[in-house]
């Protein structure tokens, strides 16, 4: 083979692999793009109106608390459901709210995350005279919306994890509820953090081309 072929393929090659890496690259840095962009939103929407310090938050009539499964996949309790029931109790007994909205999956996978939560809460002290169950709360969107149009409620305080809270924050805004958010322990695991840490970015993600596609 001449010399003058061997350079027309390696000119060939190098203009496929330089196609091949552009078409690679470019829906890499539009993931990021979107990625960091949805993230600056949600925490922008938030800015302020999180809180860690039981001592700071202020009152308001109506709690909404956030449901998960109560089991992890290894059949263990949960960190991140535990660490929401104790938030939720935490708040009751230092008089920060006076009804408490359980909302979660009504039926999923065997388990039903409202009637799981309101369970744990009563055994924890909570009456269940102030509960008010909302087993058709699927997603977080679903479960802020419906505080707003079907309970009717102005204002709340939402308690789940920071990461959480910050994006049901902003989904809350969007429907117009006023809503400020207790934080709950994070889960002692570090694999568990960073999964749902890694996870939650894309559903930052999602949540922001719903509400703008709204």
């Amino acid at each position: 083979m001449s010399s003058r072929r061997r350079r027309k393929r390696r000119s060939r090659l190098r203009k496929f692999i330089g196609k091949a890496l552009k078409w690679l690259i470019l829906p890499i840095v539009l993931c990021l793009v979107a990625i960091f962009y949805s993230n600056h939103i949600v925490n922008k929407a938030a800015d302020g109106k999180t809180y860690s310090d039981l001592t700071e938050i202020p009152h308001r009539k109506v709690a909404l608390l956030l449901g998960t499964n109560p089991k992890a996949k290894s059949g263990r309790p949960n960190s991140f459901y535990t660490g929401r029931i104790q938030a939720a109790v935490e708040l009751y007994k230092a008089g920060k709210y006076d009804k408490l909205i359980v909302s979660g999956a009504g039926d999923k996978e065997g388990y039903n995350e409202p009637l799981s939560m309101r369970a744990d809460l009563i055994e924890q002290g909570i009456p269940d005279s102030i509960m008010i169950l909302d087993e058709k709360g699927d997603r977080t969107i679903l479960s802020v919306e419906r505080a707003k149009k079907t309970f009717g409620v102005d204002s709340c305080i939402i308690i789940s994890q920071l990461f959480h809270n910050n994006r049901a924050i902003y989904q809350a805004e969007h429907v117009g509820l006023d809503a400020i958010g207790y934080n709950a322990p994070d889960s002692p695991f570090l694999y568990w953090r960073v999964k749902n840490h890694l996870r939650e970015y894309l559903a930052r993600v999602k949540a922001v081309i719903d509400v703008e596609r709204d």
